[in-house]
């Protein structure tokens, strides 16, 4: 029994680490609390759950029962944006999604360096219109689904252009 709980307490830390986003890059205050807020609400669901199963399994064990673990809706996505340009870039993303009291969960203001990363919390699913530039270059836009298996967005100037032929 006290094997199966160390295992659980192991696991649970693992999903608390992995979960971390901070918010160094986003200079927008609003992007800033909203990106904790569902954090919170994300870890809370994730608390909830681990008690839920750990319930269960000390249930089933002395029930003599069978444990099954029956996972909770996804309600959020962890994302990354890279900078892949040598410059500094300004990301602006807009959804159509609301948070709370009406509060869409637009995420505005994040400047990324050159060959910055930025870890991110998003509704699971969304779509999400990111609006992009460095200093030196027009805004481009790109449309990011969190509904499929891609974590990774990389950014880049000129990634969007077409160039016509003459």
């Amino acid at each position: 029994m006290d094997r199966e709980i160390k295992i659980l307490l192991v696991l649970a830390v693992v999903v608390c680490i992995n979960g971390c986003t901070n918010t160094r890059y986003i200079a927008d205050q609003k992007s800033v609390e909203l990106q904790h807020q569902m954090h919170a609400h994300r870890s809370g669901v994730k608390a909830g759950d681990i008690l839920l199963h750990t319930a269960s399994l000390i249930l089933s064990l002395s029930l003599g029962s069978e444990f099954e673990i029956t996972p909770s809706e996804r309600a959020f996505k962890q994302i990354i944006l890279e900078n892949e340009s040598p410059d500094s870039m300004t990301v602006n993303m807009v959804t159509d999604i609301e948070w709370k009291d009406s509060v869409f969960c637009d995420i505005m203001g994040i400047r990324l360096p050159p060959k910055a990363k930025q870890k991110l919390l998003v509704p699971y699913p969304a779509a999400y219109n990111v609006y992009f530039k460095t200093p030196f270059t027009e805004e481009e836009h790109i449309e990011v689904r969190t509904d499929n298996n891609h974590r990774i967005v990389k950014l880049k100037a000129g990634m969007t252009l077409v160039k016509l032929e003459n």
